[in-house]
């Protein structure tokens, strides 16, 4: 077996909800089976490329199917819970239309800058940049029993943000409240900066940007 298809064997079973590659491929097929019991691929076209990798288009769909309906992918990322498709991007072809008319080479899709985080639609997703997408992760498997960017160090609560690999110490204070209001401040005005960066060099489209400018971090994230 050539390296490249091993490598891929362990990349689905580690990552994407326990199908070997060739179970996946299988399922992939025209015709073939429903994905999760639930979606259905309506394409001919193959999807691999010409180095034996999985094709963006596909690559994409398969995950986003993963996250809403593979009970593996939402222990290991409970944010993903309660999560759902569309009905309309059930069928492949629906979403390649979709994917070809939106998609950016390297680039995330986001379901929580133009929703509520918890659809994935034509009207809810966009492609942004990794380093966005990054920073609006809500880290729910981590984060404990005190609001987003809030921990407790003694008889104190301390507020951070990450960003870019690295936390941000914001300081400590008497209650959680006051913690995660200090959090809020730094990490809504964090997200403006980048959205403003990001827009003035051509980087985001004007949509995502406004959506930037208006995001709000809730206590309950």
């Amino acid at each position: 077996m050539e390296l490249h298809l091993k490598r891929k064997i362990q990349f689905f079973n580690k990552r994407e909800g326990g199908y070997s590659f060739p179970c996946f491929l299988k399922r992939m097929k025209m015709g073939v089976n429903k994905i999760y019991n639930i979606a259905f691929n309506d394409s001919d076209e193959n999807v691999l490329n010409e180095k034996g990798e999985l094709k963006p288009v596909f690559r994409h769909w398969y995950n986003m199917l993963s996250r809403c309906y593979c009970s593996k992918t939402q222990k290991r990322q409970p944010a993903y819970k309660g999560c759902v498709v569309c009905e309309e991007w059930l069928l492949f072809s629906n979403f390649k239309k979709w994917f070809d008319e939106n998609y950016q080479k390297g680039y995330d899709l986001d379901k929580d800058i133009l929703g509520n985080g918890k659809l994935y639609s034509p009207q809810t997703c966009c492609f942004v940049p990794h380093e966005i997408n990054n920073l609006l992760c809500k880290q729910v498997r981590c984060r404990g029993e005190y609001p987003i960017g809030v921990c407790r160090v003694n008889n104190k609560y301390k507020a951070g943000l990450r960003f870019n690999g690295k936390t941000i110490g914001l300081g400590y204070f008497i209650t959680p409240q006051e913690a995660f209001n200090t959090y809020k401040k730094a990490k809504e005005k964090l997200i403006k900066d980048l959205a403003k960066s990001y827009f003035e060099n051509g980087i985001i489209i004007e949509k995502i940007y406004n959506a930037l400018i208006n995001y709000k971090i809730n206590i309950t994230d």
